[in-house]
């Protein structure tokens, strides 16, 4: 059974040097057939090569494309695939989990006033007793709406 882990094996050790070998050596004889006049792969009986404007050619022609995809079509695929700025998917998600209790947000200037909508709901008291603070845990993480932050922020009561 094949491993499914990305940590180095010796199989993929021996894979990896075989494809640098192979690519440094694709790489000389590039450089090779590049560089060198063509009477001499003559002498030695080569004469079914390409042209010589292939050498240059082709790798322009491989950067420009890669400078397209990565500069142009990736970006913009991205960008299309981002919803507007305005819409609610930029905020919120499937997985987002909304509190159901009204929890109290502190502010520096009125530590004692209520800022619950709900009175009979507020839970600002219970807090002040120690004794409630131990038992009851740590409420779980959760999405604030954006509204009540809004609210709380912007709004001058």
């Amino acid at each position: 059974m094949a491993q499914n882990t990305p940590s180095p094996t010796p199989i993929r050790a021996v894979y990896g040097f075989i494809m640098f070998l192979s690519l440094n050596l694709l790489f000389i004889i590039y450089l090779i057939w590049s560089l060198v006049p063509g009477k001499y792969f003559e002498m030695v009986g080569l004469d079914f090569l390409p042209q010589r404007h292939w050498a240059i050619s082709v790798p322009i022609f491989v950067l420009t494309a890669t400078f397209v995809f990565g500069f142009v079509i990736y970006p913009s695929l991205g960008l299309l695939m981002t919803p507007h700025y305005d819409d609610l998917r930029t905020i919120t998600d499937k997985n987002s989990y909304k509190n159901k209790e009204n929890i109290v947000i502190k502010d520096s200037d009125n530590v004692d006033a209520c800022i619950c909508k709900d009175k009979a709901k507020c839970h600002k008291d219970n807090y002040k007793n120690s004794e409630t603070n131990r038992k009851k845990p740590i409420p779980s993480i959760y999405d604030l709406n954006i509204w009540d932050v809004s609210e709380h922020l912007y709004l001058n009561k």
